[in-house]
């Protein structure tokens, strides 16, 4: 597996060609320019006048001045740009047409109000006293409705022009932030002026550079070299050599986490070529340099040995409910009984997001630490965000600004990261009626809160039991449970949730215990 290590660069003076010494971040920031300049140009090539890549290579290493590792490193970032941009476009798709379906719901229902309220109004004198109410009730339903057409108006054209450029593989990209970019349209607004504009505009555009590594280069990297005195050797581009000499040598680079591992990957070991020669391989070391805040990092992404698993089969497992503000740890045995259960608080509000971020992974320690001790797999939500924003709106405000993206992202690569580094297994299962489920079966049987039960119902599913909880037919509260009862088990919770969901939290702990 591959992990990403990152340290400062100081910013220390570098010897010329002359004998003259110069800043090492005038360097870095050279050096970004020249890459970036040169990525925008190879898009305008690559993906809007489709050149072939090959003709690309040759022309730019001789036009530029680059070697072809360097212009192997520009390509490869670029099409991880445009790798995200299609996933990003595809997401974005997916997104619109549930807004599209939600938007269509809701315009149906208001057309149904209106008409009724329409028809309520044509039976009415004028004196009556509900009279204005109801007029501008039936105002702000044209109004409100009015509003939704023109919503659903433009989902309509974002999602066709979606689709368009997926269909013909358009891809659009603003280099330095399309944010920034429009800020230029309003000066006064921003408080800047068109030069101070322009100016963070070309360092947003040149904030980063990269060198991929190679299992069959000198220390894994031939553009960028960290050997075994620990000194960082960039290959420097040919049109700066006058200036700066071949390379450019950052002494003593250290790494505050993960030096032992990028240390690892000096050892060269020994192999043969296809042709059966005796060769040295090195892992291949990935070299990011990044601008952030006036000061330069590096980061190092190398192959490193997964750890063995410390965990077993069939003897249980330790469910995570995600929640705002708290972790809900629940503990089962093999065959899926309560056993133990506590929650794990972290900073959610009113904090930066790298603390909430710091905080919620101290969360997580806890939890792949208990499962480890237990030596119990984690079972943990395959979390649909589109699904989970429309879950989102029965939240409160504060929740739902919390329980975002960002959250939920966070959450899951932590955990992932997590578990990979302490060997314990990781079993995603399905997020579906988790809460009701718990609500239903487990909270009042062993005295356990809503978001435990969820985390007992994670972890019996994360057992793979063949079958999903049968449903209490006396829970029901409308309907003909006969018929119900005779559908699939997902189909009932289905209906037993719609049937409980216009209820508080409140009302449905009260009415759970008058069953």
């Amino acid at each position: 597996m591959f992990k990403t290590y990152q340290t400062k660069i100081k910013n220390k003076a570098i010897v010329l060609k002359n004998k003259e010494s110069t800043p090492l971040y005038q360097f870095l920031e050279e050096t970004a320019r020249t890459f970036g300049m040169i990525e925008r140009r190879l898009f305008v090539d690559m993906y809007v006048r489709k050149m072939p890549e090959n003709e690309l290579k040759v022309s730019y290493c001789a036009k530029h001045q680059i070697t072809a590792r360097q212009f192997n490193s520009i390509k490869k970032q670029l099409k991880g740009r445009i790798y995200s941009k299609n996933e990003l476009k595809n997401l974005y798709i997916e997104e619109t047409k549930i807004k599209i379906q939600n938007t269509s719901d809701i315009i149906k229902k208001k057309v149904e109000q209106k008409d009724k309220a329409h028809i309520s109004l044509l039976k009415m004198i004028g004196n009556e006293k509900t009279f204005l109410k109801k007029v501008r009730s039936y105002r702000k339903l044209r109004k409100t409705l009015h509003q939704k057409k023109r919503k659903l108006y433009a989902l309509t054209h974002k999602l066709e022009k979606l689709e368009s450029d997926l269909e013909q593989q358009v891809v659009r990209i603003c280099f330095g932030s399309k944010d920034w970019f429009h800020k230029q349209f309003n000066l006064k607004e921003n408080n800047l002026t068109f030069q101070e504009w322009k100016k963070e505009w070309q360092a947003r555009r040149a904030d980063q550079f990269t060198f991929v590594g190679s299992k069959d280069e000198t220390y894994g990297n031939q553009s960028c070299t960290y050997d075994l005195n620990n000194d960082l050797r960039i290959r420097v581009y040919t049109k700066d050599e006058p200036l700066y000499g071949n390379y450019v040598v950052i002494p003593n680079v250290m790494f505050p986490y993960g030096q032992e591992q990028i240390d690892k990957a000096k050892i060269a070991t020994i192999g043969y070529t296809k042709g059966g020669n005796k060769a040295k391989y090195y892992k291949a070391t990935t070299w990011k340099f990044i601008r952030k805040c006036d000061t330069w990092y590096v980061n190092a992404s190398v192959d490193v040995e997964s750890p063995q698993k410390t965990t077993l089969d069939h003897i249980g497992s330790v469910g995570i409910d995600f929640n705002a503000g708290f972790l809900s740890i629940t503990d089962v045995d093999r065959f899926g009984n309560y056993l133990q259960s506590f929650n794990v608080p972290y900073a959610n509000q009113h904090t930066p997001s790298e603390q909430i971020e710091q905080s919620l992974s101290e969360a997580l320690k806890v939890a792949v630490n208990y499962a480890k001790e237990k030596q119990k797999p984690i079972g943990h939500e395959n979390l649909n965000f589109n699904k989970k924003k429309l879950a989102l709106k029965q939240l409160s405000p504060e929740q739902a600004k919390f329980l975002s993206g960002f959250a939920y992202s966070t959450y899951q690569s932590l955990l992932k990261d997590k578990c990979e580094a302490e060997g314990v297994r990781l079993i995603g299962v399905s997020p579906a009626f988790t809460s009701q489920i718990g609500h239903h079966k487990f909270m009042k049987k062993y005295g356990l809160s809503s978001h435990v039960s969820a985390a007992m119902v994670i972890a019996r599913r994360s057992l793979k039991f063949n079958k999903i909880e049968s449903m209490p037919v006396k829970h029901l509260l409308t309907g003909n449970p006969c018929k119900i009862v005779q559908i699939s088990r997902w189909k009932q919770w289905k209906e037993l949730t719609k049937q409980w969901k216009k209820y508080t939290f409140k009302s449905k702990i009260y009415l759970l215990n008058q069953l």
